[in-house]
């Protein structure tokens, strides 16, 4: 009984099958996996925005290429006709995703071909070494794309999914490496590009069996089953290289991690300070490269090192320190004149959005008193002809908790309508007084002037009070 609750809360937590829209998912990837028309220009502007913001280092500009780039449709498109057995979207969506990664490679070729710049910013060189991180990143963000899809109710996770795992700018790092004949730039930035295409592909599959999307049949069965052997033999392909480069990643997190504790910790502990330390692949051995500041480095440490990483299978791994010549105390004062710095330069920002805010404020003020309270009944009486007369001003109103607040009123006075005299009363003058129908109409420009006048005026608080012409019947 307790193992039948769980699994039904679990289910109720987990369960997202009840919501799927199945047909409108294939649809919505299906019809934006073409690269023609407003997605070729969309593909263009986010390799321009994406080479520009590497080049210059901006992040904010990356963001902005990363969320107007379509190449996520065709990588899903990729998983989901592998997972529904749909070969023509298949090879729609491959076709599509070759032409839109060439496309991208040619653009940020051709624009870092032509930037006077061309220095490898740390945006470029983020994106040339791909890490386990990367990877988890990839499949998760491919599981939360495909995953918002297929909802009934459409969510807005997909910029986020676009943001996360970021194929645009690996790619762009790639046609940099192109431009300026890097080729490790090259090799590591589609690397990149290709783990994320692929564990895209992978988590999307993976979601489409769960939710047990329905596979496509084929009126000739020998051309079904010929179908199926195709994707499951594209599925190994997937999945085949996506293990590899698990397995290459998980491997060189473990040597770094190894090296930082045989090696690195022994180092710090020698009261010597770290600025960094990395391993630079060379052409038959890889650099252990430790930049430190402190004590003068002891004779036969680094053989020292060297030894203890050939004991410990790591051969093809030798140590370089490179000291500077300056004191850990010149390196906490240089630190703390840079956090100064930074400081001053946030204040000066803060204080410089003050004033922004100050101006903006005044500007609005200045706008809003430009259109007057005359000038806005001269413009009911234009929009609303039922109106017989139109007055605003402004009203302090206070509340039970002494609170004053400044209200403006709009009293309107609406042509009457003249209804017959009831029986039983002769000589009685016709009594002015909206229908039914009249009224609610009232009601409904009452709204719209509200808002018309808010907007007008800038101002939040807006009354407006009708009252009937000969009748003196008030709302």
């Amino acid at each position: 009984m307790l193992l039948r609750a769980l699994k039904n809360t679990l289910d109720g937590i987990f369960n997202i099958q009840n919501e799927t829209d199945e047909e409108g998912t294939i649809r919505e990837i299906y019809d934006k996996t073409p690269i023609r028309g407003n997605n070729t220009w969309m593909l263009i502007c986010s390799a321009m925005l994406a080479s520009i913001g590497l080049d210059v280092g901006s992040g904010a500009v990356i963001i902005g290429a990363m969320l107007i780039s379509p190449l996520m449709s065709p990588i899903l498109g990729v998983g989901l006709s592998v997972g529904i057995n749909d070969k023509e979207m298949l090879i729609a969506s491959m076709k599509n995703l070759t032409v839109a990664a060439l496309a991208g490679l040619m653009v940020s070729t051709f624009y870092f071909w032509l930037t006077p710049l061309g220095e490898p910013t740390n945006e470029i060189l983020a994106r040339t070494q791909p890490t386990l991180l990367d990877v988890m990143v990839a499949f998760f963000g491919g599981v939360a794309g495909i995953v918002s899809i297929s909802r009934s109710d459409k969510s807005n996770a997909i910029p986020g999914v676009a943001i996360a795992t970021a194929l645009m700018p690996p790619l762009c790092t790639a046609g940099y490496g192109l431009a300026m004949g890097r080729l490790n730039y090259f090799f590591g930035g589609f690397y990149l590009f290709f783990i994320n295409a692929v564990f895209i592909s992978l988590a999307t599959f993976l979601i489409v069996k769960y939710l047990k999307f329905e596979v496509k049949h084929y009126l000739d069965k020998k051309k079904e089953r010929q179908v199926a052997r195709v994707m499951g033999v594209i599925l190994f392909i997937v999945v085949l290289p996506s293990v590899y480069f698990l397995y290459n990643i998980y491997k060189e997190v473990q040597t770094k991690k190894k090296i930082e504790n045989l090696i690195v910790k022994d180092f710090a502990g020698r009261n010597n300070e770290i600025l960094k330390w990395e391993i630079a692949d060379s052409d038959s051995i890889s650099l252990v490269k430790i930049y430190s500041v402190g004590s003068t480095l002891e004779e036969g440490l680094v053989n020292q090192y060297n030894t203890v990483l050939k004991k410990n299978d790591l051969s093809d791994y030798q140590v370089k320190v490179v000291q500077l010549d300056v004191s850990a105390e010149d390196v906490q004062q240089m630190a703390s004149q840079i956090t100064n710095n930074l400081t001053r330069d946030f204040l000066k920002t803060v204080e410089i959005q003050k004033l922004q805010n100050q101006r903006l404020d005044s500007l609005r003020k200045l706008e809003a008193q430009r259109y007057t309270s005359g000038q806005a009944t001269t413009d009911l009486r234009l929009l609303f002809p039922e109106i017989r007369k139109a007055q605003i001003g402004e009203m302090v109103v206070a509340s039970e908790s002494q609170r004053q607040d400044t209200v403006v009123v709009v009293m309107l006075e609406w042509q009457g309508q003249a209804l017959p005299v009831k029986p039983g009363q002769p000589g009685k003058p016709a009594q002015q007084k909206p229908s039914k129908i009249e009224a609610d109409k009232v009601r409904e420009h009452e709204r719209r002037i509200g808002t018309f006048v808010a907007r007008k005026l800038k101002r939040d608080s807006v009354q407006v009070v009708s009252s009937f012409s000969g009748a003196g019947v008030s709302r």
